[in-house]
């Protein structure tokens, strides 16, 4: 299992940025997580759309899915130039229900919705779901080889849920938005860190970073809690 980080900015990209986009892959399994500004332009480093076939989107803010609004268009003149064939299945909550009607543009994605019961299998992905605690439905995603785990909290703010869900995961991708006594519907970065380490999880990656925050001040805060940790960066890449 192999991640990259697209885009790790929120809730705007910063200059040469984008926003949340994480690709997910094992073989010939590519799995876009997320879609803000910028992530289509970078997923296109990788893979040509045509080869897009799932798109999993944790919740319905912009700077989450914001691309979807542009690959919606792109994905339309592709079926009509005989590019693809087939819609892009896409997985997100059933609300806003404003913004799942924005995704009904010609038949180009497939909409599924999301829920706490809800396994995918994907290729040798098992993949499941937890809501999380944000001003939207929203929901932390768990991405299981058989091996190793990988999961992906969303935007969220402290809660025991996600200490479980994310208990003893090879790979912990975090949101860790904020820097400690500021508030908001966001983890700060030692939040983060506490519940890595309360779940045990062998890696800490933390993303959906301020732009205008340096790198050092969040490395910095979760160093207090835990060592082995990184800041997520465009184009890093984790071997699961």
């Amino acid at each position: 299992m192999k991640l990259t980080i697209l885009g790790s900015h929120g809730p705007y990209p910063g200059v040469d940025g984008a926003c949340s986009g994480y690709l997910v892959e094992d073989n010939d399994i590519n799995i876009l997580l997320d879609c803000g500004s910028g992530v289509i332009s970078r997923y296109q480093k990788y893979h040509d759309l045509k080869d897009l076939k799932y798109i999993i989107l944790t919740h319905l803010h912009s700077d989450h899915m914001a691309d979807m609004l542009v690959l919606r268009y792109a994905l339309d003149i592709m079926m009509k130039k005989g590019y693809i064939d087939q819609p892009v299945t896409v997985y997100c909550p059933d609300e806003p229900s404003k913004i799942v009607e924005e995704l009904r543009f010609n038949n180009v994605f497939k909409i599924k919705y999301i829920d706490d019961e809800l396994k995918l299998k994907i290729g040798n992905f098992t993949i499941t779901f937890k809501a999380m605690v944000h001003p939207v439905k929203t929901f932390a995603v768990k991405f299981s080889d058989g091996d190793k785990t990988f999961v992906f909290s969303s935007d969220t703010i402290y809660n025991d849920q996600l200490v479980s869900f994310a208990s003893n995961s090879d790979l912990f991708l975090c949101d860790g938005n904020l820097l400690n006594g500021e508030k908001g519907p966001h983890l700060t970065a030692k939040q983060a860190a506490e519940i890595s380490k309360a779940a045990h999880c062998k890696k800490l990656v933390v993303t959906h970073l301020w732009p205008q925050r340096l790198m050092e001040e969040y490395e910095k805060e979760v160093s207090e809690v835990v060592n082995d940790a990184t800041i997520a960066k465009p184009f890093d890449v984790y071997h699961v």
